[in-house]
């Protein structure tokens, strides 16, 4: 008799030790109770700040969390953050608005050193202006909050006059459970990849109203049909969406953008991923 109370004992703690496990996780469209700020900063210098010469010129518009329950997650976030915004390890530990301050001296020292020893002598050179000035932006776009995750977009564009200009995305996704950043085999059953790059291809393809792959270099398409994922996804309630930068299968004006909805990838799967709430497994 005892023995069969301590059976039943036991049974009943792990249904409700399975039933917390499989409650804990957020619904797709649970807050996250985060909140966030923005920090807007423009910066312009001329050379000897003489407003007839060559100059830099620096935006950046970052939307980062301030305050979350977990301040060791926050902390985590942040400097994940901070080192995809601006680009450099230098920056990760910093807080937000102190890495930003630290950036932009970084940036202005940087064009004053570049001025020093590629063109010191502008006036005689006959160049114009706009050859010597150098223009970036760094630029934060929240894409999705919610369900225990956080989708982010960071934009960097980079003209250094001339054919030397550039625009890179890169997207990342949060999972606020662990602090970690969800990479492509966190989600995805294994072996994926083929599948997921038939996919991706004939939804450029459509896009573009074409049967044949060797048709879309018309359109400024390079080498897709060895377009291979790159982990370079943003995540929301309806589906991912995967960017390839300007130059990686394109010309370099053209950047390629692929939306999947969950119900085409649903197959592919991992039922306990990050993102299994907002897919619906």
């Amino acid at each position: 008799m005892k023995i069969k109370a301590t059976l039943l004992s036991l049974t009943i703690l792990l249904f409700f030790a399975f039933f917390s496990c499989k409650t804990d996780k957020k619904k797709a469209d649970e807050s996250n109770d985060i909140v966030y700020d923005t920090i807007s900063v423009s910066e312009v210098y001329h050379i000897d700040n003489d407003s007839t010469k060559p100059f830099c010129s620096l935006d950046i518009h970052y939307v980062y969390p301030t305050e979350y329950s977990d301040k060791e997650i926050l902390a985590a976030v942040q400097s994940e953050l901070n080192y995809v915004l601006l680009e450099d390890e230098r920056y990760e530990k910093m807080n937000p608005r102190e890495a930003v301050d630290k950036y932009v001296v970084d940036y202005i020292d940087h064009y004053k050193r570049d001025v020093e020893e590629q063109f010191p002598e502008w006036e005689k050179s006959g160049e114009a202006e706009d050859y010597f000035s150098y223009r970036k932006t760094l630029n934060s776009e929240l894409k999705y909050s919610k369900g225990g995750l956080i989708s982010y977009q960071m934009v960097s564009t980079d003209d250094k006059g001339g054919a030397n200009s550039s625009k890179f995305s890169r997207n990342i996704v949060v999972d606020l459970e662990t602090g970690n950043t969800v990479n492509e085999k966190d989600i995805f059953l294994p072996n994926y990849k083929d599948a997921l790059n038939t996919l991706l291809v004939s939804k450029i393809m459509r896009q573009n109203n074409v049967t044949n792959v060797e048709d879309l270099v018309a359109y400024g398409y390079i080498g897709v049909e060895d377009l291979t994922s790159n982990n370079n996804f943003f995540v929301d309630d309806k589906g991912i969406t995967y960017v390839f930068n300007p130059g990686d299968y394109s010309i370099f004006t053209l950047e390629i953008r692929v939306f999947i909805p969950y119900a085409e990838i649903k197959s592919m799967l991992r039922e306990d991923s990050p993102i299994s709430n907002l897919a619906g497994l």
